[in-house]
């Protein structure tokens, strides 16, 4: 089903540290499965823009095919909230799979 893993971008409008942690933490727990930067010029390279601690969508260049998403991010245990939600996108990933009994794509 998977040709290439996903292309997610995390962004965060002030604070390029909790971008860069959300990124290295999605590559840790779900690297089959997606190929994760932070904060990157590159808007026309994700399949998904992460935008963090943001009330909506933010207003930046990105190609046609590109989703985004805007997430909060809970002060009161910011680690655990990332981990929760980038293991939910994994899991869809992973749902999707089994309906086909494909594998994650080759690197």
């Amino acid at each position: 089903m998977y040709k290439r893993r996903a292309h997610i971008l995390f962004w965060h409008p002030s604070q390029p540290e909790k971008a860069q942690y959300a990124a290295q933490l999605a590559a840790e727990l779900g690297g089959e499965w997606l190929i994760a930067k932070a904060n990157s010029a590159e808007y026309l390279w994700p399949d998904l823009i992460i935008a963090l601690d943001c009330d909506g969508i933010p207003d930046l260049e990105r190609a046609t095919h590109t989703q985004c998403k805007f997430w909060p991010v809970y002060s009161t245990d910011p680690e655990n909230n990332l981990r929760e939600r980038i293991l939910g996108v994994i899991g869809g990933f992973r749902l999707l799979a089994r309906l086909d009994q494909s594998t994650p794509p080759q690197a």
